[in-house]
């Protein structure tokens, strides 16, 4: 097989910041696989939370460059990305294994969702995220957003959480919140019992990803569910997680790919745990391969490509929340006309 890539600024129409975060762009990188009939796409989009920059993921793809180009059918590929184990490059390993994806469901003629014997109709609604901003900036997302029957408001240390029941109620729809790691679990607490008499939801990681005794002590404390995201990057985190939260937040570009995706949701089912599907900075490429395993999960966060100036590719059709997926084989993704 033929390994080619190409580095891509997404630009998002507001500055995006969270309590980690503000980004006025991101550096994604694109994946062309082809064996000279078949060709599959994937999207790496690394962050640096989890140590990874596109040099690094670009170092990856050279690195693997060999084995690809070795590598007699897409499968073998897989098989070799999912038994290198470990947590580096994560988004690194996704992109391949994406378009590895890609390329299996258009030689067999089958939608990805298909292939996995998946459902489009289980797909949950997606949310839309409001990003940490000036409360009447925010307040003004929300309303370009009221369309949607849920909204995910980040939020940091300082919000003052009247923001919160303003949208809420100007808008109608379910809100969720989304600390990313900036609370203590005192000050988690105290904010999630006002968060719980406005109404939220759930609430994603409260407290900073490796304190997990820090995120035990809020479950106990609170009533609202509890979602570890940053605090559980894989499944190997499920077992240390499973009776500090309620849920966990699954991300194609943290876990490193679709199977790894795949085996969290179905390990999280059987502890009792609950699924959302997640997302980074990225464009309808990773948003549609994520989409396609939606229908595993509880929740659903694939807005980005919404929330881009200059998407570059179409895939997954998002109508107020509701996702369409595409019914063409593989991931059923094409570049944005021009």
């Amino acid at each position: 097989m033929k390994l080619s890539y190409e580095r891509i600024e997404l630009v998002p129409k507001y500055v995006f910041r969270t309590a980690r975060t503000t980004s006025t762009s991101s550096e994604s990188v694109i994946v062309h696989l082809s064996d000279g009939t078949v060709e599959g796409l994937g999207e790496a989009d690394p962050s640096r939370f989890y140590g990874e920059t596109a040099d690094s993921v670009v170092d990856f793809l050279e690195r693997m460059r060999r084995k690809v180009e070795h590598a007699a059918h897409e499968s073998e590929l897989m098989a070799e990305l999912t038994s290198r184990g470990g947590t580096s490059d994560p988004a690194a390993r996704a992109a391949l294994e994406i378009a590895a994806h890609d390329m299996m469901g258009k030689r067999y003629g089958r939608p990805l969702y298909r292939f996995l014997g998946l459902n489009p109709s289980d797909a949950p609604l997606t949310m839309m995220s409001i990003g940490l901003d000036e409360p009447d900036v925010m307040l003004q997302k929300a309303m370009e957003a009221s369309g949607f029957p849920m909204l995910k408001i980040k939020l940091d240390a300082g919000t003052d959480l009247s923001v919160v029941k303003v949208i809420k109620e100007a808008t109608g729809s379910a809100v969720t919140v989304d600390a990313n790691c900036s609370w203590s679990p005192a000050g988690a607490i105290e904010r999630i019992r006002v968060l719980e008499e406005i109404g939220v939801e759930l609430v994603e990681q409260p407290v900073p990803a490796d304190d997990i005794d820090g995120l035990r002590h809020v479950k106990q404390h609170t009533s609202v569910s509890i979602f570890a995201d940053e605090s559980c990057p894989t499944s190997a985190e499920i077992p240390i997680v499973a009776d500090a939260v309620d849920g966990i937040v699954i991300k194609l570009m943290k876990c490193g790919g679709i199977v790894e995706a795949v085996k969290m949701a179905k390990m999280a089912r059987k502890r009792g745990l609950k699924t959302m599907i997640g997302c980074m900075m990225e464009s309808s490429l990773a948003i549609t391969a994520a989409a396609h395993i939606s229908p595993l999960m509880d929740y659903a966060d694939l807005d980005s490509g919404l929330l881009l100036k200059n998407d570059p590719f179409v895939g997954v059709g998002i109508d107020c929340g509701k996702m369409t997926l595409p019914d063409e084989p593989g991931l059923g993704v094409r570049p944005t006309s021009p």
